[in-house]
């Protein structure tokens, strides 16, 4: 829905007939001195009768005199908003009024959003699938302020008789709901041209404190914002706020360096008790993008805590950067306030280059890069091996045969990717949740499941027992193949290994894709999948490539039993993400669990081999799987343990190099207080294995350390093995969607920091930590 700002909305309204109305749906607010109320309210709805099981839409609408405006329902520095109580037949329920796109009044410098002439609140009227047939009442409870020179509350109470029935046509009114309906700002999960990322400067909001509040608006195709005056919030900015035990001071709109525009909210909060639940604050964000203008609102809840609790105070660039210098202010508008300190920047610059506004296609071009390279990490490797064995050992299988592999293994890769996308779409879009790349490793079940099927793939591949292939009929054909079924399954497996990774070139593409519509989203995941499968669905397609392949032989089966050994290694490395995050105790639990798993496995091998009649199969895997559900039942606890304090240095002792670097626990608060000296930020996770490869294999070399030494770098650990808002709001702000990620923070702040490339080597290393000391 495109909302098109205009500041003579209630004038082009079609117009109402008073005759249409019943008197007892019309009520005027009380007299003064013996003249009428500028307001007079009247009960609408835009159907003829009311159907069991539908929906209607119902409203107030308010007529005002000439030179008279009610409010909006953030009123600004003065003004109440219109309140609506109703009372409705038994069953059937109204939503909450929808509010069109305020007008912005102006009075001797007092600055208030609302309608001037005539306003349509309306909401969603829900009628029970089993109302009753017949007559019924909608009533309401409305009151308002108006103003002019002076304000005048006023209320009433509207009644209007419907009939409950057969469906009818649209009532009279059903022109004025649609046009009205017309001005509704688009719902925020709709609005695909924008990206707009609130937050907060505080982690919890005490009373008697002050607090800011910002929303960052941007083009979802990077672009710079149209028709932005950084002297005056509106129309780009309109404050939204809930309940009075806080109010908004002053509203400012900064500038970013990468384009994007802050609108920042300096605010107080009042000293309530008992403390508020559900209060929420944010904005009506208008935009322009062509020739129309996008409007769209953005809230988020406002979290009060103790007057004694202790809260984090963010230094994201966001409340930190400078503000542009504001334009003179339009008369009769206070002038805008002045950002604060410049701290570090908004976003860093790759090292060696500037940072470059990609498009689609070469976000496309990156993306199959990217996902070509996941190949190659320590993740994806051992299955993309154990595909290119399963091609030498099926040496003579027909053309047809190794491309309906292909296409297989490159559907299983494509069928994750397209369930992870909507994955994040549904958690984004449904839940409100924030998700980047690697998500669900943060999350223990994902992980335990992920460590079972590696564990028992692993077994397979010792011997421990065979997979039957589906559609086999007999033990020679399990033997020989293990059909296309077995193949997608693969593909879906190596998604499932490479989501923890990122790959050169694949950060920024995946950066790209979370903050850009779904369908890009979607375009984005799948060329992603087409670059990590193309290898194998190469080999398959192209059967010259064959005679560079080893030829079949005993040495098959010793490296068939390797490769077990590497997935059996891969569940060690699962099995210590889990245990960072649900703590020793429990992963024991887990252990045990996972000896379950190998006893049914056993189980099924000893008694439902392949040369076995199905029904016997069908039984040693249900014994196997009882005894490990059995097992899971006592002794698996996933929950999160709770956080432990990390054994690392901190910045205030001294720091020592000899033997591994000292890292400090990553903060906003630490990078502050190392205002003045440079810092080496490393965002990693247990999860992630091209991290664990850097980290031991570049980062924790003699040359790195003797370097950081002499320039007394301070070396912060960012760990975002468990979910971290201010670690992912980093990562989005210098274009990542996932770890790893490094930056070279200058000493000198007002210099750009530097951000290092996914795969590093040490000499990229001492390179960047060189280039951020020159003076």
């Amino acid at each position: 829905m495109i909302v098109l700002i205009t500041t003579a909305l209630a004038s082009q309204a079609p117009p109402l007939d008073p005759a249409t109305v019943p008197a007892s749906a019309t009520g005027h607010g009380p007299q003064s001195n013996g003249k009428e109320h500028p307001v007079v309210a009247r009960l609408l709805v835009d159907r003829q009768s009311l159907k069991p099981g539908e929906t209607a839409r119902v409203g107030i609408h308010l007529q005002q005199q000439e030179g008279w405006h009610t409010y909006w329902k953030t009123p600004g520095e003065i003004g109440l908003p219109t309140e609506i109580t109703w009372s409705l037949p038994a069953g059937m329920t109204a939503g909450e009024a929808h509010q069109p796109v305020p007008e912005r009044f102006d009075q001797d410098g007092q600055v208030s959003y609302g309608y001037d002439g005539s306003v349509l609140h309306v909401a969603e009227l829900t009628v029970p699938a089993d109302a009753k047939p017949g007559p019924a009442t909608l009533a309401a409870d409305v009151s308002w302020l108006v103003c002019k020179t002076s304000c005048i509350p006023g209320s009433t109470h509207v009644e209007l008789p419907v009939q409950v029935g057969a469906a009818a046509a649209p009532s009279v009114h059903a022109p004025l709901f649609d046009w009205w309906s017309q001005r509704w700002p688009t719902p925020a999960s709709e609005v695909k041209d924008l990206v707009i990322t609130p937050m907060l400067s505080v982690s919890g909001v005490r009373p008697d404190s002050t607090f800011r509040a910002a929303l960052v608006v941007g083009r979802a195709d990077g672009k710079p914002l149209e028709g932005v005056d950084l002297g005056k919030a509106w129309p780009l900015f309109t404050p939204i706020t809930s309940g009075f035990d806080w109010s908004v001071d002053s509203t400012s709109l900064r500038q970013l360096p990468d384009g994007r525009v802050a609108a920042v909210m300096e605010a107080t909060a009042y000293a309530p008790d008992p403390l508020p639940t559900t209060d929420r604050i944010g904005g009506l964000v208008q935009v322009k993008l062509g020739d129309a203008v996008v409007a769209t609102e953005v809230t988020m809840p406002l979290p009060w805590v103790a007057k004694d609790a202790a809260v984090t105070e963010s230094t994201d660039p966001v409340f930190t950067v400078a503000a542009a210098p504001p334009a003179p202010p339009t008369e009769g508008e206070p002038p805008v306030p002045e950002g604060g300190p410049l701290a570090i920047p908004a976003a860093a610059v790759p090292f060696g280059a500037p940072a470059p506004q990609a498009g689609l296609l070469a976000n496309l071009l990156l993306a199959f890069v990217g996902g070509l390279i996941l190949n190659i990490m320590p993740c994806v490797l051992p299955v993309l091996t154990l595909k290119i064995y399963g091609l030498v050992e099926e040496a003579e299988m027909t053309a047809a045969t190794r491309r309906t592999a292909g296409l297989a293994y490159t559907g299983g890769v494509l069928a994750s990717f397209w369930a992870l996308a909507m994955a994040i779409f549904g958690l984004r879009s449904v839940l409100g949740m924030e998700v980047d790349w690697g998500f669900q490793f943060q999350y223990p079940p994902y992980v335990a499941a992920l460590a079972t099927i590696v564990f028992g793939f692993g077994l397979s591949l010792l011997g421990v027992f065979e997979i039957p292939a589906f559609g086999a009929e007999t033990a020679g054909e399990h033997a020989s193949r293990e059909g296309p079924v077995g193949v997608f399954f693969s593909g879906v497996f190596a998604t499932l290994l490479a989501t923890p990774c990122s790959a050169p070139f694949l950060g920024s593409a995946i950066a790209y894709a979370f903050g850009a519509p779904t369908p890009t989203l979607f375009l984005i995941f799948t060329t992603i999948g087409l670059g990590l499968a193309a290898p194998f669905l190469v080999v398959a397609f192209a059967p010259s490539l064959s005679r560079f392949l080893p030829q079949p032989g005993p040495w098959m089966d010793t490296f068939k039993q390797l490769m077990g050994i590497t997935l059996v290694a891969t569940t060690i490395w699962l099995f210590d993400v889990l245990m960072a995050q649900i703590g020793g105790e429990r992963a024991v639990g887990f252990l045990v669990f996972l000896l379950s798993v190998g006893v049914g496995a056993w189980i099924f091998g000893k008694w439902g081999g392949l040369a076995e009649s199905r029904s016997r199969q069908a039984t040693a895997a249900l014994v196997g799987v009882l005894i490990a559900s059995l097992v899971g039942w006592r002794f698996l606890d996933l929950r999160f343990a709770e956080a432990e304090a990390a054994q690392l240095a901190s910045h205030t002792e001294e720091l020592t190099y000899d033997e591994h670097l000292p890292w400090v626990a990553f903060s906003e608060q630490t990078v502050s207080e190392l205002d003045g000296r440079m810092v080496f930020v490393d965002f990693t996770a247990d999860w992630c294995l091209t991290c664990k490869v850097n980290e031991r294999t570049v980062l924790e070399t003699e040359t790195v350390r003797s370097e950081m030494k002499r320039r007394a770098v301070v070396p912060l650990k960012a760990d975002w093995t468990r979910r971290d808002e201010v670690i992912t709001r980093w990562l989005r702000n210098n274009g990542r969607a996932g770890v790893p990620m490094y930056l070279v923070i200058p000493a000198d702040r007002s210099r750009t920091p530097i951000l290092l490339p996914e795969v590093i080597t040490p000499s990229m290393v001492t390179e960047a930590l060189a280039a951020a000391d020159e003076s």
